[in-house]
């Protein structure tokens, strides 16, 4: 007998019912291969439905963990002191002192 196991559960943000069939997978019988195909035996196919719940593509698609950033540009602030607008009459640099 061949099993299909099936993903199946509700969106965790819209609460949509969801099939995921990127999870489904298809387990053929050795009948079944042997005969060129999945479900290809006497038997049939069991289906096994399993609940899974994730985020739908919609949904994720809608924010990609990057959240308001638009054109939202950060305040720089600087806690050093700019230099001295004044040139120096001497015209040498003077040595800082700690």
């Amino acid at each position: 007998m061949c099993r299909l196991m099936v993903y199946s559960g509700t969106c965790t943000t819209c609460g949509e019912y969801q099939t995921w069939h990127d999870l489904t997978n298809q387990l053929a019988c050795l009948v079944s291969k042997n005969n060129s195909g999945f479900g290809e035996c006497d038997s049939g196919v069991f289906v096994e439905e399993h609940d899974f719940d994730q985020e739908c593509d919609q949904c994720e698609q809608k924010d990609e963990g990057i959240g308001d950033v638009e054109e939202v540009e950060p305040a720089i602030s600087s806690t050093k002191r700019g230099a001295d607008e004044k040139e120096s009459s001497s015209g040498r640099k003077k040595q800082k002192t700690w």
